[in-house]
């Protein structure tokens, strides 16, 4: 199968996910192996024997897309791959390990390969064609089209020319680097670009071998070391635009144009780059494919924010994005070469256009385990199988410090020689659930004492009110209501919209504020006012706060009109005998003496303000039995009608029919409303009376002039019917003749349309 990914929500699609057979099966073995396993069958070979001995180092695409070149190790080889037959075309084996491959054609028959060890080999058709050496160890290489000039780079200050038509290498051209770590020409205006080890980019024009510019990238970085950053890949995007990577891991764009970059990203690995391609793309904007050691990031070229990223599980030494299309192909240090296919960088190529299908059906989510079929044992644990005598014969292959055998021989004799390791296991995992819940347990009892940082007092009040239950000797109501607070009390402590209460000290209760003090107070005057048990600290609280209230008061005056007071001398004597009794308590001391002054004013200005609130409440009871109706009466009411007649009982007939001005001077000759005052009826309450007076002669002739004007101008827009009918369908034959008897009858009765009588003979 395939293994998808998704990155920044981008779907990835890694070919090259599967299940992995053992390279010591031979071709039969295989066959086999396939036909049996599912899993191995449903791989996907996008290109039959797509890897390297041991290790892939380049990658290089021909110029018409049909081949690529991969070169690795160990042993150095060359391998040419034909996409039409998605299959190996040639493999060719080299004296020296391939720094890179470069096409001289447009197909597989010119290449040429720079290796280490200073050598450089040209390779045809019938393949190598000659080799040479060049002073230095190289690194780079670039060809010119125009002159037919291969440029080479490495180790030294000096780029060397060899001339491909003559067959001579030219006089070099002296950088003002110690190294020259890469270069590229540019295909559309030949300018030659050279990256070098001390950070700068040197520009050359090939055709009078003089320097151009010398392009500073140190500046540009922020984190930049001096003396360790050198640029290690170089990138033209168009003729006026280009990307430098550094041994930082940062990438910059710049235009020839300006010493500025255009843009600078940190790949954030802090690895050298390794190679820099542009994807462009019609409707969106053109990405940059920037690869280090580690991952291969995809980026957006105008903005620099992340689209996507690919991070194999080995190294990368190289990779290659086949024109035009999303599929990746990677050198990686292992034998697979990576294959990946990422849609939303470009469809699938023409010689894997079914790849999009089948990508959609072989999804997965799982990665599958390296050799799922065998198990690795090392000696010790054959000795404790018994299975030692196996060593030597084809069931057991030797691999590092062990060996590989069949997962289900090891299944077997694990299960002979312990018999009971099932019940062994059944038990260690039986222990370790337990010991898992005692931690649980043990961690949770001291998160919920973490949790309480503040209001502790609360959030123990609000824990007893929950767990407590209510008294059955209480009334039914009164359950409910406990039931109620210890409900509201256990959805504070649980739900986590209310655990900042408890935590941050910003939510913190503070008792000694007025604020809570005065709270706190009025929940137990309502307490008290319902007749519920208010705690002895609490009643004095609330005397002081009602006798801060009542301090206003006149309270001789409502004494007498509740009656308490039945004459002054009582009130006087009382008073006295209160004096008297304070004077004989100072000696006890001032504080008890002022506490018990307090109680007992407190008590007084409680029974007065009960007596207060019976003595109205009476009051409003007589009121409404007064003004209570005895009986309701319907009055039938005509449109227009008022509603002021029901409220003016006296008011005669007369009155109410005569005019609203006349009523109005009325009300003013009796001086019950003022003359010139604003009327407040509200709308619907008022009413308008006019007169209607004989038209006058003017107005009956300008009537009669009005109407003869208008019976003229409809008699000139008058048309007649015969346009009307020449506009309509005729009618059948039939139904003109039914037409034309019913008028001469006199109507579709027969009798001038009267009925539907019979005609008379």
């Amino acid at each position: 199968g395939m293994q998808v990914s998704k990155a920044n929500d981008v779907k990835i699609y890694n070919l090259s996910a599967g299940k992995s057979v053992p390279e010591w099966l031979n071709d039969r073995q295989r066959r086999k192996l396939e036909q049996k396993n599912v899993e191995v069958r449903r791989r996907i070979q996008l290109i039959q024997d797509f890897q390297m001995p041991d290790v892939s180092t380049a990658l290089e695409v021909s110029p018409d897309g049909r081949y690529i070149f991969a070169t690795g190790t160990y042993k150095p080889y060359l391998r040419c791959f034909d996409l039409k037959n998605l299959s190996l075309k040639f493999e060719r084996g080299l004296d020296a390990e391939a720094i890179k491959t470069l096409t001289l054609s447009d197909d597989w028959s010119k290449l040429v390969i720079l290796e280490e060890e200073r050598f450089v080999e040209f390779h045809h058709q019938r393949g190598r064609y000659f080799r040479l050496r060049i002073p230095r160890p190289g690194r780079d290489m670039d060809f010119c089209r125009e002159s037919g000039d291969l440029y080479m780079v490495g180790s030294s200050n000096e780029i060397y020319r060899l001339n491909l038509e003559e067959g001579v290498f030219l006089q070099s051209l002296i950088t003002e680097a110690t190294s020259i770590n890469c270069c590229q020409f540019n295909p559309v205006h030949q300018l030659f670009l050279a990256g070098t080890s001390e950070g700068t980019v040197e520009a050359w024009d090939h055709r009078d071998r003089k320097r151009v510019s010398i392009l500073d990238t140190l500046p540009s970085i922020k984190d930049e070391i001096e003396g360790l950053t050198q640029v290690s890949a170089l990138r033209w995007f168009s003729p006026l635009q280009m990307g430098v990577g550094t041994t930082s891991g940062h990438i910059l764009l710049f235009d020839i144009r300006s010493r500025r970059p255009l843009l600078v990203k940190d790949q954030y690995n802090a690895l050298p780059i390794k190679r820099i391609e542009l994807v462009q793309r019609e409707n969106e904007g053109d990405l940059v494919m920037s690869m280090d050691e580690r991952a291969i990031k995809v980026w957006s070229r105008d903005t620099g924010k992340a689209f996507s990223a690919i991070e194999p599980q080995n190294a990368l030494n190289d990779f290659v994005r086949y024109p035009g299309s999303g599929l990746i192909l990677m050198a990686c240090e292992s034998s697979r070469m990576e294959q990946y296919f990422v849609p939303s960088l470009g469809p699938a190529p023409k010689w894997c256009a079914y790849l999009e299908t089948i990508t959609e059906e072989l999804e997965e989510t799982e990665q599958p385990a390296v050799y799922d079929d065998y198990k690795f044992v090392t000696a010790a644990e054959l000795d404790q199988l018994g299975l030692s005598h196996l060593v030597g014969s084809n069931v057991l292959r030797a691999y590092m410090h062990g060996y590989f055998m069949d997962i289900r021989l090891y299944n077997k004799a694990r299960t002979l020689t312990q018999p009971f390791a099932y019940d062994k296991y059944k038990d260690r995992k039986l222990m370790e659930e337990v010991e898992k819940e005692r931690e649980t347990t043990v961690v949770k009892k001291k998160n919920e004492s973490k949790r309480v940082k503040v209001n502790a007092e609360l959030a123990e009040r609000l824990k007893t009110e929950a767990e407590g239950e209510a008294s059955r000797e209480k009334r039914k109501d009164k359950r409910n209501k406990e039931m109620k607070k210890a409900e509201a009390a256990s959805i504070i402590l649980s739900d986590q919209r209310f655990s900042k209460l408890f935590q941050i000290e910003d939510f913190e209760v503070d008792e000694t504020s007025e604020a809570f003090t005065r709270a706190k107070n009025g929940m137990k005057k309502k307490k008290m006012d319902r007749g519920e048990e208010v705690g002895e600290e609490s009643q004095e609280d609330l005397e002081d706060e009602q006798q801060v209230d009542l301090s206003g008061l006149d309270m001789g005056k409502i004494d007498e009109e509740l009656g308490l007071r039945t004459d002054g001398g009582e009130s006087d004597a009382s008073m006295s005998s209160m004096e008297e009794k304070s004077e004989e308590s100072e000696s006890e001391g001032e504080k008890e003496k002022e506490e018990k002054r307090k109680r007992v004013e407190a008590a007084r200005r409680r029974q007065q303000k009960r007596n207060m609130q019976r003595a109205f409440d009476d009051d409003e009871k007589e009121r409404r039995a007064v003004n209570k109706p005895t009986k309701f009466t319907l009055h039938q009411m005509d449109t227009g009608e008022t509603t002021t007649k029901f409220g003016d009982a006296d008011e005669s007939d007369e009155e109410v029919s005569a005019p609203l001005a006349s009523r109005k001077q009325m009300l003013v000759e009796e001086g019950v409303e003022e003359e010139g005052r604003e009327e407040e009826t509200p709308f619907g309450g008022k009413s308008v009376t006019f007169t209607l007076k004989k038209k006058s002669t003017l107005e009956k002739e300008a009537a009669a002039e009005r109407t003869e004007r208008h019976l003229k101008q409809r008699k000139e827009e008058r048309r007649t019917l015969g346009s009307v009918r020449n506009m309509m369908t005729p009618l059948p034959a039939n139904l003109m003749l039914n037409f034309k008897g019913e008028q001469s009858s006199g109507g579709p009765s027969g009798r001038g349309g009267r009925g539907r009588g019979r005609g008379r003979g």
